[in-house]
């Protein structure tokens, strides 16, 4: 009896624990949401820079279509915007379809990786050192050829470069309203608004790679992929690099502008093999990055163990906490972002993630990463 009423406090400090642990995030993630004034640049709107959109493309058929038309109505100077696709290794369509672009989009520029490979770099890293190398902006916007931009997006990634700012982030959600890929969105949502947070708070933890900008200058300095050790997370890698420069501040700002609309996997099997590509790099990250992911078993140990070890009262009550710190997180960011319709899913959300966390052991110990027709050996 005893042993069980050290469980029911267990459970009852866990669900308090994950509340304020989250809770303590809050000013960091808001200030990531304040936007700033529509007139507010680093520079004067006169003298806008040339910008690189900078896209890694690898059999990318049924997506490029649907990427190039959100680049093609983007809120910016044609003149001054260099869309650069990397058509990396290819075996469908993607080539053709590209060349069939060009003749709608005067500034869209292909290069292959057919024709080069960068030594000791494989798979998407030689696609982007490759692109880099070939960017003419000042600054470098980089997303994925399954996503789609914002008309703003490459001016509101601008706005939040000064001098010393060499990197700015965002956040990804999934285009589908199936419930699975709205679970997926929110977990996106409180991972990355976590990060942001973080980051605000000068601590370093993560960012996506499909909604990032550079500075090429920064790129240069650092000495770009080719001086980075290997990662199957090449972005975490680049963004980990800026940041330890000691030169260079990176900002994580989430508004409606700078949101990216990725598609989700096709199946469960790519589901699976993304979940892993990402567990792997995840194992570099500091700290930080790994309290939010023990936060998150925290979280699921309380929706396992509150049914069973309290009271009907006690453990709705933990799990109403649960929520709440999920909403502390998610409601702010969803409301910035202008996505509130995936806030009714949070039901949904919490069995996902519970299932997901049971994964991640078996994915953190799974060997040989496969990815777009590869496999990078870890």
């Amino acid at each position: 009896m005893e042993s069980l009423h050290t469980l029911q406090r267990i459970v009852l400090a866990a669900s308090a624990l994950y509340f304020f642990g989250l809770a303590a995030f809050v000013p960091g993630l808001l200030r990531g949401l304040r936007r700033k004034k529509t007139s507010d640049f680093g520079f004067q709107t006169s003298n806008f820079p040339l910008v690189t959109i900078l896209v890694c493309a690898r059999n990318e058929e049924d997506n490029i279509d649907r990427c190039l038309n959100s680049l093609s109505v983007v809120n910016y100077p044609p003149e001054l915007l260099e869309i650069l696709i990397v058509d990396d290794h290819s075996g469908d369509a993607t080539a053709n379809m590209l060349e069939s672009w060009k003749e709608k989009l005067p500034n869209l520029k292909t290069i292959s990786t057919v024709a080069s490979v960068v030594p000791e770099h494989q798979g998407k890293v030689n696609a982007l050192i490759q692109g880099m190398d070939a960017a003419c902006g000042e600054f470098v916007l980089i997303t994925d050829a399954d996503c789609s931009v914002c008309p703003n997006w490459v001016t509101e990634h601008l706005r939040w470069y000064s001098d010393d700012t060499g990197m700015v982030s965002s956040i990804t959600v999934l285009e589908s309203m199936k419930p699975f890929n709205i679970a997926q969105s929110l977990e996106m949502t409180e991972l990355l608004g976590l990060s942001m947070a973080a980051i605000n708070y000068n601590i370093p933890v993560s960012v996506i790679g499909n909604n990032l900008s550079i500075r090429k200058r920064t790129y240069e300095e650092i000495g770009g992929y080719r001086k980075i050790p290997f990662s199957v997370t090449e972005d975490v890698a680049l963004f980990q690099t800026v940041w330890n420069s000691g030169k260079w501040k990176v900002r994580f700002k989430a508004n409606d502008d700078l949101l990216v609309r990725s598609k989700p996997p096709g199946n469960y099997i790519t589901w699976w093999k993304q979940k892993h590509r990402w567990v792997i790099g995840g194992k570099d990250i500091k700290l930080m990055g790994r309290l939010i992911l023990l936060l998150g078993f925290i979280g699921a140990f309380t929706l396992i163990a509150a049914p069973f070890v309290l009271s009907l009262k006690f453990a709705l009550a933990a799990i109403a906490i649960k929520f709440m710190g999920d909403l502390l997180i998610m409601y702010p960011v969803l409301r910035g972002l202008k996505q509130m319709k995936l806030i009714w899913f949070l039901f949904v959300y919490q069995l996902y993630l519970f299932y997901f966390l049971i994964c991640v052991p078996i994915l953190f110990f799974q060997k040989d990463v496969k990815w777009k027709g590869r496999i990078y050996h870890t």
